[in-house]
């Protein structure tokens, strides 16, 4: 017989923030407080952080003056088994690179990808006309 499966449980946090980088330490400071809660270690903390910031920071960079008024959402989903970081922003977006490369020591731009897709395990850019989402998602070590 085969065996049930078994319920598990994910705690879901989402934040509304101002367009606004003043708001992303509060943003980031929050979703950092809630994955400690539920156990996520250090190492895991400190890359999504990272992820975070980036993500947030390009969202206001980019807003430009149609959507400089319209909040950025970030949700933090914590599981038994990894962690999703969704960043839905009012820019017009971008193509999301296949390969997302570090630039040359010259170029003032051009890191937040590069730090983003090097701590996290997945990253994923759905652009819609309503908003556009970033998916970062990191796994969770069986021991933390």
């Amino acid at each position: 017989m085969p065996e049930a499966a078994s319920p598990s449980r994910s705690a879901v946090l989402r934040l509304t923030l101002a367009c606004q980088f003043g708001e992303v330490r509060r943003a980031a400071r929050a979703v950092c407080e809630f994955l400690r809660e539920r156990g996520c270690g250090v190492e895991q903390l400190m890359d999504c952080q990272l992820a975070l910031v980036e993500a947030c920071n390009n969202a206001i960079n980019y807003a430009g003056k149609s959507a400089s008024g319209d909040p950025i959402v970030v949700e933090a989903n914590c599981g038994p088994e990894d962690i999703e970081l969704r960043i839905i922003d009012h820019t017009p977006g971008f193509e999301w690179p296949a390969q997302v490369k570090l630039p040359d020591s010259e170029t003032e731009h051009g890191r937040g990808l590069f730090l983003i897709q090097s701590v996290m395990d997945h990253a994923d850019y759905v652009r819609a006309p309503g908003g556009n989402t970033l998916v970062l998602r990191k796994k969770r070590r069986a021991t933390e």
